[in-house]
């Protein structure tokens, strides 16, 4: 046996698929009308076919908080710009910076799933590096490997 990929369910799939598509650029590979599949490896339903086919009550309360779907965009700075203008999202934390230098941020998608958009950790060495840091020093802070880091410096050395 092997996972294949999340499910989420929703209250609304248009207005869904509208956010994943408009806002995180999931592009759908198939559209059922009630089930929806996204390239990037997740799909969703809507809540009303998910009670028909596991006969489930709707949870009370706020549900969508016990995970949180993850992303990586390596423009990071354009793409919080993005959201921090769009009055329709709620941001779930602030644009942060993590101990290990990459930056990251949280919102809620129309249900209210956490979704967090990061940066990889290769554009986070990278930019450790643009920075003028040594290849140590954005190891010891990235807590990646020294050969990692140094394939990271070859791939900036190619975009000088």
């Amino acid at each position: 046996m092997k996972f294949h990929s999340p499910m989420i369910i929703v209250n609304n799939i248009e207005s869904s698929k509208r956010f994943y598509h408009d806002i995180l650029y999931e592009e759908i590979v198939q559209d059922l009308g009630n089930y929806v599949v996204f390239a990037g490896g997740f799909s969703m339903m809507t809540r009303e076919q998910w009670n028909a086919f596991t006969n489930d009550a709707p949870a009370g309360g706020n549900d969508g908080h016990c995970f949180e779907l993850y992303f990586e965009e390596d423009d990071l700075d354009d793409f919080v710009k993005r959201i921090e203008e769009n009055a329709d999202i709620k941001q779930f934390t602030e644009f942060q910076e993590a101990t290990w230098g990459q930056r990251t941020i949280r919102f809620l998608d129309p249900d209210e799933h956490v979704i967090e958009v990061s940066e990889s950790m290769e554009a986070v060495v990278i930019r450790l590096l643009s920075s003028g840091m040594t290849a140590r020093a954005a190891s010891e802070k990235s807590m990646m490997p020294m050969a990692f880091v140094e394939r990271c410096a070859d791939r900036l050395d190619t975009r000088r």
